[in-house]
């Protein structure tokens, strides 16, 4: 519906760059990030200090590859705003796609100072300490994200990965299995699952898992089944 009054908007009033800035952060949001950064490209040109434009375009930038535009944009719309939180948040995202881990860290910590109530960002910053190596600061990023949203699948899969890294496989199966149970098409929550039983000797349920993950595409699990079990996923 934003779509379709947007453009009605802009028909009206092709100077209206508020409404190109609606538009586009809405097709960002539906996943078509040409139009977005087009109509991003038109707000801007129209008014140039728009700082969710430029969090609109880094997103759709981001979403496309394109990581160090998604900086620029990020850097701007921080110039114009710093006290608004979804820059950070998606320049720190950009920087993690980058392999720049510790940047990205001190973004979520700023994004996440502004906004201490966001789940995403408190499993943003558990994914980069993870990446790290950090399991204990990640569980507790992961943790503080289940906080606020309960049913938060990705911090549930990633905390029971964690755990498993941590060899405390009884925690690992019990967020696995609280993930399922909230999207049971997770492939990564069943090969976490997988992996605990697996190092427990609970190798029926195992395999169970491992079929489940290869089903859902794990490509991973495919390949344990095949030369650890020699059993086909199908």
């Amino acid at each position: 519906m934003a779509i379709e009054d947007c453009s009605k908007a802009i028909a009206l009033n092709p100077n209206s760059a508020a409404s190109y800035a609606i538009r586009g952060a809405s097709y960002s949001f539906k996943g078509q990030y040409d139009l977005a950064i087009e109509d991003c490209n038109k707000a801007i040109a129209l008014d140039p200090n728009l700082p969710r434009c430029y969090n609109s375009r880094a997103l759709a930038y981001s979403s496309k590859g394109q990581y160090d535009l998604a900086i620029e944009d990020c850097n701007k719309a921080i110039a114009l705003d710093p006290n608004l939180s979804p820059p950070y948040g998606n320049r720190a995202l950009a920087y993690s796609r980058k392999g720049q881990y510790d940047l990205a860290v001190a973004d979520y910590d700023k994004a996440i100072s502004l906004d201490p109530n966001s789940a995403d960002l408190y499993y943003g910053r558990g994914v980069m300490y993870s990446l790290k190596g950090h399991y204990d600061l990640a569980i507790e990023d992961y943790s503080r994200a289940i906080v606020v949203d309960p049913r938060h699948c990705p911090s549930y899969v990633n905390r029971g990965d964690a755990y498993g890294r941590k060899k405390q496989y009884d925690k690992s199966i019990e967020d696995s299995s609280k993930a399922i149970s909230i999207d049971p098409n997770l492939a990564m929550a069943y090969r976490n699952r997988a992996i605990a039983f697996e190092t427990t000797g609970k190798l029926s349920q195992s395999i169970a898992d491992w079929k489940m993950a290869a089903k859902l595409g794990d490509e991973v699990a495919r390949k344990h089944l095949s030369e650890k079990f020699k059993e086909s996923w199908e």
